[in-house]
């Protein structure tokens, strides 16, 4: 089931990216979470790499899809038990941008994220998939060619560890979130983002991303 359901995320992706595109980012990030298996809270550690495109609707809308590849590193109370997996991803989101003023503008994002993967020794064959859902809401504003904005975000995550053992649940310790992003203008269209988060996500982003 949990195949046939990437199955049709990669499908979707597809076909989005062979439609008529309004942006295009790429993104390199590395964040730290807490999960919660049953009474046992442990670090989940990642890094990844991720491609993003979006369409502009008539009511400036947004509405876009990600794909991307990650490192997972689980921890265990001993080093010996702490898990590492390559995971991959696929996710799509709404973004609707409200400007207030010339310099001013208020964002609402909704986002899905569905993560599948395996970890690095072939043998033993452990299994991992969450799905990660984020309500975020920010307000921007513009000095010049920076674009600094404040957001704060509610994550919802749910998934298990599947062995030989048997499966763990696990979902997310903390959901809110908050942070900060800059976007330093290189044209009216191009930009660079650096972004940085506390609470449920900790860590930092770099992306490089295209609006027409």
């Amino acid at each position: 089931m949990r195949y046939r359901f990437l199955g049709c995320l990669l499908c979707l992706f597809c076909n989005f990216a062979a439609a008529g595109w309004t942006g295009v980012s790429v993104t390199l990030g590395e964040s730290t979470s807490d999960w919660q298996f049953g009474g046992e809270k442990r670090e989940a550690r990642s890094g990844w790499v991720a491609l993003q495109i979006e369409e502009k609707s008539a009511s400036e809308l947004r509405i876009g899809a990600s794909i991307g590849h990650s490192s997972l590193r689980v921890a265990a109370s001993s080093p010996l038990n702490t898990q590492k997996f390559d995971t991959q991803f696929v996710g799509v989101y709404l973004r609707q941008p409200v400007r207030l003023s010339d310099h001013i503008s208020l964002e609402g994002l909704f986002s899905y994220r569905y993560n599948s993967g395996r970890n690095n020794d072939e043998m033993d064959g452990v299994e991992v998939d969450w799905s990660e859902t984020r309500l975020q809401l920010g307000l921007s504003a513009r000095f010049a060619n920076i674009r600094i904005t404040p957001f704060v975000a509610y994550n919802h995550v749910d998934g298990d560890i599947d062995s030989s053992t048997g499966i763990e649940i696990f979902e997310l310790d903390e959901p809110q979130s908050s942070g900060i992003r800059f976007d330093y203008l290189l044209e009216p269209s191009a930009f660079v983002r650096f972004e940085f988060q506390s609470g449920a996500n900790e860590g930092g982003f770099l992306s490089f991303v295209r609006q027409y």
